[in-house]
């Protein structure tokens, strides 16, 4: 057991499982339960947990961040965010700002870096992304290999597409 806080993370794609919304309710209840991950996408589950406990509730998948938003979500942990984590939050600001149309257009803008990241599984474009711009991510960890250099070329291609630095 713990005495920190813990954010809960609902990511049936990796565990093969969801959380119900049922179990999320009363998780809620727990004292040391601050926030939820999202990675689910499912906007109903999401609005019914958020109208019953008032969690706090983040997107953990970084195409769903501005439709959780619409639904009560307060932000993101973000893997794009380590790319373009200034331009996710510009988005999350236009949004609650009511200026929904900008938002919708920053983060169409970024479609191709949240589906690019995610070209292969777990953390393997991320850490090769960050490694060609130079900062040390070093590599994956078994099982997981590293990108080869067809991967890593697709992943440039479509992080020049969005703009960001090192890569346009």
């Amino acid at each position: 057991a713990t005495d920190l806080p813990i954010v809960t993370y609902d990511i049936p794609k990796r565990t093969g499982t969801a959380i119900e919304t049922e179990t999320l309710v009363r998780i809620a209840e727990h004292p040391r339960i601050v926030a939820n991950k999202d990675a689910k996408g499912d906007l109903e589950a999401a609005q019914w947990v958020i109208r019953r406990t008032g969690l706090p509730w983040y997107s953990g998948d970084d195409a769903m961040n501005l439709p959780l938003l619409s639904v009560g979500a307060v932000g993101a942990i973000s893997v794009a965010g380590h790319f373009v984590g200034d331009r996710i939050e510009a988005v999350r600001e236009a949004f609650l700002a009511g200026r929904v149309a900008e938002a919708i257009r920053l983060n169409s803008d970024l479609l191709p870096v949240y589906s690019g990241i995610f070209r292969t599984a777990g953390v393997i474009l991320t850490k090769a992304g960050l490694n060609e711009q130079g900062l040390p991510a070093g590599p994956v960890r078994l099982p997981l290999v590293n990108a080869t250099p067809e991967q890593i070329a697709v992943l440039r291609r479509d992080l020049a597409e969005s703009g960001v630095p090192g890569f346009a």
